[in-house]
């Protein structure tokens, strides 16, 4: 009889994580809250907003909140990546990162939409932090801040200025959180996403006055 094929094993090349973080999942929680992870190093990407799947390879509107393993700065390799390859938390990394083998995705395909944190398991219920955060959520909604934007672009004025009204209140958010609560502004990109302008690119469509279909005179 031929011999059993070895089972796969990781190589340690780098490939997956010069390709983004990972998203968590409820079993990495310890890994936030005793520090191995720390909120500075997330960013959470919000109901609605363009996002990679990495299983199938599709981009879209994603359909629920997760949080995940920011990119470098003007890059897309996870944050915790080092080069030579290696991992800053290898010995206690995230799910996904255990799952995945980039020669057999099957694992990381299995448990890739199940059991995913978001804000609300890493943010003390019913705090302050907590009930500005969920305003900003309801107020920037992205699904229908993109209805808007489409509306805008087409020539809406008051669409138009409905849509600079949240970008200016998203803004003051931002300043809010650092000076009222006192946290690390590095911190922002979980407790609020990213800028509206980034999590919405069509928002820059939609500031163009007399929207981008102007009518012929």
């Amino acid at each position: 009889m031929p011999s059993p094929r070895p089972a796969p094993t990781c190589r340690r090349c780098g490939r997956c994580c010069r390709l983004g973080g990972p998203a968590l999942h409820a079993a990495d929680a310890p890994l936030v809250r005793h520090g191995r992870i720390t909120l500075t190093q997330l960013v959470t990407l919000r109901r609605g907003e363009g996002v990679t799947d990495n299983v199938v390879g599709t981009v879209g509107p994603s359909p629920a909140e997760l949080v995940k393993v920011r990119p470098v700065p003007g890059g897309r390799a996870c944050l915790l990546y080092r080069d030579p390859p290696a991992c800053a938390v290898h010995d206690a990394s995230p799910v996904e990162c255990r799952a995945l083998f980039c020669d057999d995705p099957a694992a990381l395909a299995g448990l890739y939409a199940t059991d995913r944190l978001t804000r609300a398991d890493l943010i003390e219920p019913g705090s302050a932090l907590a009930e500005l955060c969920a305003h900003h959520e309801t107020e920037t909604d992205l699904t229908r801040l993109a209805g808007l934007c489409r509306l805008a672009a087409g020539g809406d004025a008051a669409a138009r200025e409905q849509v600079a009204a949240l970008a200016r209140f998203d803004a003051a958010m931002r300043d809010l959180l650092p000076a009222r609560l006192g946290i690390d502004p590095d911190t922002l990109p979980f407790y609020l996403g990213r800028p509206l302008a980034q999590a919405l690119p069509a928002l820059a469509a939609a500031a163009v006055p007399g929207g981008l279909y102007k009518r012929r005179p």
